[in-house]
């Protein structure tokens, strides 16, 4: 691993960059940078919109001399060196501090006690986990709870509870499940239950034992004690929603009323149904939907019975992610900066519908994303992306199953809240493509396929001062593309696995890399990458991106 100082630098100053740096931009530039001036003539770099003037970096002096670059490893070693550390530098994730407890030792029939499924992570990495839990059969279920920095799961069903998640480095996961003991629960009787916590590197059981207290008998007899009434006319409903197939069509279900004479449905793509749309159906207990995909692409629906002119409440929600596609022609859709190592220097912005990622600097990188979830599993992400650049280790790709807090990321404009923030893509793949002319021969662009599980700001590391640490593919040349022009990729993401293909514009796509670690999968958002490599001044451009829901 290198350890010679980043690169940041303050608006609107160049470091000195010496012999040694000159020199090497004069071989670079036979390579590359007179294609850069080639590929200026037929495409201009644009010119990223103004922003405010800030305060210089309290990171800018800690530029590299020329002898700390004459040090970095050459090509794609120095690339790594710049931008990752390794993952054997840290503790891996280890759940198996974990515990279940019972809230009672001695529970007498019919009592209520909860049972509580503690996760804790002792590593440095988050981690994906699921913990399934049958409850006994001396145990009626009530209710439960799930606190966690991510949960995407958390129900009860078929005796079973579920809870499917993210556990935080350092941090822990708490699921509680409140029951009662059977009436007719054995005295002395000893209940023993099992959960099972598993994660993508361990797999076992915790559990928790009560006793059955003896019940004391009572001359006293209770009858059962039933209240009459007549359900209110019109009547409730419960509504279910179903999940989006590969034509972005869902259908809308609900139980039935009886007695009446219609339904209201609400759409809505604010939670609090401020937008909502209604439709009057008539005596029917389903609706499909269709919709084309859209940059926002969350649907709320409630639904309502209706008698005449009297309304009964409103369902429960249903929430439906449907199929995302952004052309770029709207620039109020979202897209911004996300994560990146230099505020200024960094740049995403929308141009003559198309997006563009610019980096001023060397060894920077950044993520932009419009914080839209992807559909459900298994989902394609399409995108058409060009350099505009050319120059050796110039690189770009998507990026998909990344975390949000749902908290505004970045959080604020501080260099420290800017840089070494947790909102939003402490997690996610890289399909970073690289752009390689080295030989001048055979110019291509490199797959190099990243599963970030943590960013550590690493200020004494050299290159880039917020690292990537995970796994990283071997480099494999891209088959079928122009490295100079437009080129369409699509990243097929199964519960199984991960496939990247890749063609030129309107032609059959060819498969380009599988990837069996899917343990961030399930973790929704997607974006757009872009990083430098010794060389500054990069520019990629994006067609569009859409991102639709498979089978």
């Amino acid at each position: 691993m290198n350890t010679q100082q980043p690169v940041a630098q303050p608006p609107g100053r160049r470091p000195r960059r010496g012999l040694f740096l000159a020199a090497l931009l004069a071989l670079l530039g036979v390579l590359g940078l007179a294609r850069m001036g080639a590929a200026e003539q037929i495409d201009a770099k644009p010119t990223p919109p103004p922003g405010a003037e800030r305060t210089p970096s309290p990171y800018a002096a800690l530029v590299p001399s020329d002898e700390e670059l004459a040090a970095m490893p050459p090509g794609i070693d120095r690339y790594l060196a710049a931008h990752t550390l390794p993952a054997s530098a840290f503790q891996p994730a280890n759940l198996v501090d974990s515990t279940k407890t019972a809230s009672q030792d001695l529970v007498m029939p019919g009592g209520l006690f909860d049972y509580t499924i503690t996760v804790r992570n002792t590593g440095e990495f988050d981690i994906p986990a699921e913990v399934t839990d049958t409850l006994p059969n001396q145990v009626n279920y009530i209710e439960s709870e799930c606190l966690a920095f991510i949960t995407d799961q958390c129900e009860f069903s078929g005796g079973v509870m579920t809870w499917r998640g993210t556990v935080p480095e350092g941090g822990q996961a708490t699921i509680t499940i409140s029951v009662q003991l059977k009436t007719n629960a054995a005295g002395g009787a000893m209940v023993v239950n099992t959960a099972h916590i598993e994660s993508v590197e361990q797999n076992f059981d915790r559990s928790a034992t009560i006793t059955v207290d003896e019940a004391e008998s009572s001359p006293l007899s209770l009858l059962p004690f039933t209240v009459y009434g007549l359900a209110p006319e019109p009547g409730p409903v419960t509504l279910s929603v179903s999940q989006p197939n590969s034509a972005n069509a869902w259908v809308l279900t609900w139980t039935e009323s009886v007695g009446a004479h219609g339904y209201e449905i609400q759409e809505a793509q604010e939670a609090d149904f401020s937008d909502a749309v209604t439709v009057r159906v008539g005596p029917t207990t389903s609706q499909a939907v269709s919709k084309s995909p859209s940059p926002f692409n969350v649907y709320y629906y409630r639904v309502r019975s209706r008698v005449g002119d009297l309304a009964g409440p409103w369902s429960n929600v249903g929430q439906v992610i449907g199929g995302y596609r952004d052309d770029f022609d709207n620039p109020n859709t979202g897209w911004t900066m996300r994560r990146s190592t230099y505020l200024e220097e960094v740049k995403g912005f929308y141009e003559n519908g198309r997006y563009v990622m610019q980096i001023i600097d060397r060894f920077d990188w950044g993520i932009v994303s419009p914080l839209q979830p992807a559909p459900r599993v298994p989902y394609a992400i399409d995108f058409e992306m060009r350099t505009i650049s050319q120059i050796y280790a110039h690189s770009a790709g998507g990026v998909f199953g990344g975390d949000w807090t749902g908290q505004t990321c970045p959080p604020g404009t501080s260099f420290d809240e800017w840089y070494k923030h947790s909102a939003c893509f402490n997690h996610f793949y890289n399909t970073n493509m690289i752009y390689n002319d080295s030989n001048p021969n055979r110019v291509v662009l490199q797959l190099l396929f990243e599963r970030v599980d943590r960013l550590e700001w690493c200020q004494g590391c050299g290159g880039s001062p917020m690292k990537r640490v995970g796994d990283t593919s071997d480099l494999q040349n891209l088959k079928n593309i122009n490295p100079f022009e437009w080129n369409h990729y699509r990243i097929e993401v199964r519960q199984d696995g991960i496939k990247l293909y890749a063609g030129l514009p309107g032609q059959p796509l060819t498969l380009q890399y599988e990837y069996d670690d899917t343990r961030w999968v399930n973790s929704p958002y997607f974006g757009l990458f872009a990083s430098t490599d010794i060389i500054d001044n990069l520019t990629w451009r994006f067609e569009y991106v859409q991102v639709m829901p498979l089978d």
